[in-house]
């Protein structure tokens, strides 16, 4: 005690300021903690648990900071201090206030969550996290073709997403619509091209078209869609060089790649089975040569100086 009464009150304010900071940084990190396993309990679906911890999470941050500065500065200078830093974050940082009011519209617009398979401007990929400033994604597309992840993590600006359109995969509806297009002859048999590709359509879709139209049905409700059909479709088109076969089908977002990849597969199979359909493709016939120099139909002969 004799040594605390030697040193200054300043460096006593100090030091008691020190500890009042490292017990508010404890209880901000056992109280997230306590807060994650909570909702571990109490939340089945990780997609839903992950986005509302991270709202808890940045709620945590954001109190903690404030509740540290306040200790430092007391509670005369909190308003003043608050109110010029506002003032010099408006005019040095627009693009932080930027990604933060776009952080609010991501929460309360329901834009997107973690877990979630969108397209913010120019890049897809699925959600990871969502901070104050950032998006962070897990890349899928660019190199690799359909939607398969590339290993790049992408972190986006907030802000994007008032100056981008917001797509989002898999929200309300975690099914998309599909197609599948095979060029056959004009000799080949349509009609049994037809039947082949609506079969193999309804054997893929049969097990998905009770869970998509229970989906659908309440989008339907909340918002005014035309009227929407599930069942696998095909549509046949003329062309100048063949007839355009494409099949269309619900299926799951993330299993898009791989259902065409299976789709396509069995269809040659079937069609390479079968003498009456042949699969078309873009060939050049060559009827002539037009005449040269000289003669038609000769070559005329090189000048020799």
């Amino acid at each position: 005690m004799q040594y605390l009464r030697e040193i200054p009150p300043a460096y006593l304010a100090i030091l008691a300021k020190g500890v009042a900071s490292v017990i508010a940084l404890v209880l901000m990190r056992a109280l997230n903690g306590a807060v994650g396993r909570l909702l571990q309990r109490r939340f089945h679906d990780s997609s839903r648990m992950h986005t509302l911890r991270m709202v808890l999470r940045n709620g945590i941050l954001f109190v903690g900071s404030a509740l540290i500065l306040f200790i430092w500065i007391g509670f005369g200078n909190f308003a003043v201090f608050f109110g010029i830093l506002g003032a010099g974050i408006a005019f040095a940082s627009q693009e932080v206030i930027g990604s933060v009011a776009g952080y609010l519209n991501i929460v309360t617009g329901n834009l997107y969550h973690i877990g979630d398979r969108v397209r913010i401007g120019d890049v897809v990929g699925d959600v990871m996290d969502v901070t104050l400033l950032r998006t962070t994604l897990m890349e899928i597309g660019e190199w690799v073709k359909a939607d398969q992840y590339t290993g790049r993590i992408v972190s986006v600006a907030n802000r994007t997403v008032f100056a981008a359109p917001v797509f989002n995969y898999t929200q309300h509806f975690r099914f998309l619509w599909d197609e599948i297009t095979i060029p056959i002859t004009y000799d080949s048999n349509w009609r049994l091209a037809d039947e082949l590709m609506l079969e193999h359509g309804r054997e893929y879709s049969s097990a998905l078209l009770a869970e998509a139209e229970a989906e659908l049905r309440p989008m339907k409700e909340h918002y005014s869609l035309g009227e929407t059909v599930v069942e696998p479709t095909l549509y046949v088109v003329m062309t100048d060089n063949w007839i355009e076969m494409t099949l269309r089908y619900v299926v799951e977002a993330r299993k898009r790649r791989v259902v065409k990849a299976e789709l396509h597969r069995e269809l040659l199979e079937h069609f390479e089975a079968e003498e009456q359909i042949t699969v078309a493709s873009a060939t050049f016939e060559i009827v002539g040569f037009p005449p040269l120099r000289g003669e038609p139909g000769t070559v005329a002969p090189m000048e020799r100086s």
